[in-house]
């Protein structure tokens, strides 16, 4: 019993010791990727961004919690050119995550410089809106695919509050035991192919006229803004339901590392906790 007692006191004891907390702090851009938007990655549109996180770390291996908030948007007119549909969407992004990040080097007064990995679940929330009339209209409710109308059962309304995949790539700097500064592109893996309302097919356009009214029809196909001639194209393709949406942010780091490890162990290698060499 006492054997084990000490065994646990020396793996808190080193722990302890080689622990690390931290905070970073993360401004920079944040941009989408979905169907009013033609590349892959890009700074077009790009708005900024700004994150914050608590970070534990042992070794090479960091456990963060943190937050993001930023802008993302997306318009047929500038993006894709698809002016026949001639859609646009802005939304506002909140997003909590907890994240798993591995630094590939050991840093020391030798090596100041490591790359680094992480991934992690989160949830974020949005709540996409258009201009329409010089008006902010926010267009989740309003069905524009023909969400909750009686012809489309299997079609329901989108969660403004969604699971995501943070999956990232960094580099940071040693600049003193204390300050650490860094570059880091984190994308998010998305559940939903609605961050832009954008997904699937037009509705029938006398049912959504019935069951949502007119604003719902005129925010649903605004080809006709552009051209009055064109009819609503009821049934036709208005987005690509095979890919999900997703963001993606590009961020400057300044990390702050607490003085004096976790516990104020100040930072000792192992070879210097005070464990007992013989237990009786």
């Amino acid at each position: 019993m006492h054997r084990c007692l000490f065994v646990f006191l020396c793996l808190i004891s080193f722990i302890s010791s080689n622990a690390q907390l931290s905070i970073q702090l993360s401004p920079g851009v944040i941009n989408y990727g979905g169907d009013l938007q033609n590349k892959v990655y890009t700074f077009q549109d790009a708005q900024f961004s700004i994150g914050g996180s608590l970070m534990y770390s042992i070794n090479k291996f960091t456990i963060r919690g943190g937050a993001t908030f930023g802008k993302v948007g997306g318009d047929d007119s500038t993006n894709t050119g698809y002016t026949s549909r001639n859609l646009s969407f802005g939304s506002k992004v909140y997003e909590a995550s907890l994240c798993l990040q591995y630094d590939f080097l050991t840093l020391d007064e030798n090596r100041k410089f490591t790359p680094y990995v992480f991934a992690g679940v989160g949830i974020f929330h949005f709540s996409p809106y258009t201009y329409y009339n010089g008006e902010k209209v926010y267009l989740s409710s309003l069905g524009t695919e023909g969400q909750g109308l009686s012809i489309y059962p299997d079609r329901k309304f989108y969660n403004l509050n969604q699971a995501v995949i943070p999956l990232g790539i960094g580099f940071k700097y040693k600049v003193s035991d204390n300050i650490f500064l860094g570059l880091e592109f984190n994308s998010r893996f998305l559940f939903t192919d609605y961050l832009d309302d954008v997904s699937d097919t037009y509705p029938d356009e006398t049912v959504l006229l019935t069951e949502r009214g007119q604003r719902a029809v005129d925010l649903s196909f605004r080809g006709d803004e552009t051209d009055p001639s064109r009819p609503f194209p009821s049934g036709g393709t208005r987005g690509n339901p095979k890919q999900n949406d997703n963001y993606y942010t590009s961020t400057f780091s300044f990390i702050y590392v607490f003085p004096g490890g976790l516990f104020g162990g100040g930072g000792k290698s192992p070879r210097n906790v005070g464990c007992p060499v013989n237990v009786r």
